[in-house]
């Protein structure tokens, strides 16, 4: 029996995983794995019969956990670095007899390097992952700038734009007509984790009043003349896990503001003619040019959808209180005609000059009208004031600036005349420009003719 225990024991300790290591009371090995040889450098038959304490002096266990354990008579673990570079946890137990005697030590020895290294590998992602973080939000950052300037009042706005961007916040975004909500809303999707998903922009004053619940939430086969069969999908449903964009939200009729209520409370959509509740999941950004609070005192506007909507506000100021972002804006949109319409034509510095001095109370709409109009009808791959206004412009006080609908209709007279030159009736005027005779011969009145006569 105990020549089949001492087989058992060498097996044990032949194969385990654990290295094992067996001393006397004295610290004496008396047993220990052959896989000691890697892990300290000094093979096993060289380990057996020496003292552990002598092992420590010469540095082959440092420090030596069974002589901690001969001194405290207590468990103990700590972490080696052994002669050949391996770091080793070792468990030694104190083994006594059943007077309470101390016996010897057992422990148990476990290779840690490459679960070390794997650590210290992990630490290092971990840290390129926060540095490629802080890129990133820096691109961000950036991003923001290239649409906004973060000067003045719009700093403002964007810095709660980054903090909201990838909350799950209800966001209303006020403004005039024309100063570049729809736009922030993109960058706010663009900005957050929702961005590979799909960005459904609707304008509710849009759409007319008796198709809009149709469009907004959907319908069921059948559920009106007219419907599609097998139904179809609303608007909410459409955005998914995106950002749904409902702008001019004011326009919204009041029965319908209940439902839209009920959508944002319950995160649920019931479709027209149907009793089945669909669970939403994409953001939802409102945006409107008009004053919500005095809606809501004149009763056009419930009082608890402000509420619900309101949770964040971001004010856009006017085109006029961002002087900064004209004369990039003025460049975007010209690139942007420039690839729209396949044309090659660039904007003298005057015109520019003029540009940036415009009040533009319709805001990037309105500026964007005019850039493309001039980059359209304007002759040559330079883009000036027309030729009366560079007149006018170099004669006159310079207090008295040359205003929009002044230019605008400089810029009409002078394309005009010029097709007028190249098809001189109205008939082939109209079916030129693709406009109506009567407004053909309107035009020539006022300037073609009239120019003569007054010549």
């Amino acid at each position: 029996m105990r020549e089949h225990a001492e087989l058992l024991l060498r097996f044990i300790i032949d194969h385990t995983f654990d290295e094992i290591f067996i001393t006397d009371d004295r610290g004496n090995v008396r047993e220990v794995s052959p896989s000691c040889g890697e892990l300290y450098g000094v093979e096993a038959q060289d380990l057996l019969g020496q003292n552990v304490y002598r092992l420590e002096e010469a540095g082959v266990l440092r420090p030596s956990v069974t002589a901690l354990v001969l001194t405290t008579r207590k468990r103990q673990t700590l972490v080696q670095q052994t002669k050949t570079g391996r770091q080793v946890v070792v468990s030694a137990f104190p083994v006594f007899d059943e007077a309470g005697s101390l016996l010897g030590t057992v422990s148990f020895s476990r290779d840690i390097t490459e679960l070390e290294q794997l650590k210290k590998r992990n630490d290092q992602v971990a840290q390129t992952i926060l540095h490629y973080q802080k890129e990133i939000e820096e691109l961000r950052t950036k991003q923001v700038q290239g649409l906004f300037l973060p000067e003045g009042k719009m700093k403002k706005v964007l810095e709660v734009v980054s903090k909201v961007a990838d909350l799950d916040v209800t966001l209303l975004l006020e403004g005039e007509s024309g100063v570049g909500k729809n736009r922030l809303a993109h960058m706010i999707h663009e900005m957050s984790e929702r961005r590979g998903e799909p960005f459904v922009e609707v304008n509710c004053g849009a759409i007319p009043e008796s198709l809009i619940e149709a469009e907004l939430f959907g319908y069921e086969e059948g559920s009106f003349t007219g419907a599609k069969k097998g139904g179809r999908i609303g608007y909410f449903e459409a955005a998914g896990r995106g950002t749904l964009f409902l702008d001019e939200i004011a326009e919204l009729p009041l029965h319908l503001q209940v439902k839209l209520l009920s959508v944002l409370q319950n995160q649920t959509v019931t479709r027209v003619g149907g009793t089945d509740k669909i669970r939403l999941h994409c953001r939802i950004i409102c945006a409107t040019n008009q004053n919500l609070e005095q809606l809501v005192e004149e009763k056009k506007f419930r009082k608890d959808l402000f509420y619900r909507i309101n949770v964040i506000k971001l004010t856009i100021p006017p085109l006029r209180e961002r002087r900064n972002e004209i004369v990039p804006l003025i460049y975007e949109i010209t690139e942007e005609c420039k690839a729209k319409y396949k044309i090659n034509k660039q904007l003298a510095p005057g015109f520019v000059d003029w540009l940036t001095q415009q009040e533009w109370p319709g805001n990037v709409r309105e500026l964007r009208n005019c850039i493309e109009n001039a980059m359209i009808t304007a002759n040559g791959p330079y883009i000036d004031l027309p030729q009366d206004l560079l007149e006018d412009r170099n004669e006159a006080v310079r207090e008295e600036e040359i205003g929009y609908h002044q230019y605008m209709t400089a810029i009409e007279r002078e394309f005009i005349s010029r097709m007028y030159k190249k098809y001189p009736s109205s008939v082939l005027l109209a079916k030129h420009l693709g406009i109506s005779q009567s407004t053909a011969n309107r035009k020539i009145n006022a300037y073609v003719r009239k120019q003569g006569s007054q010549t």
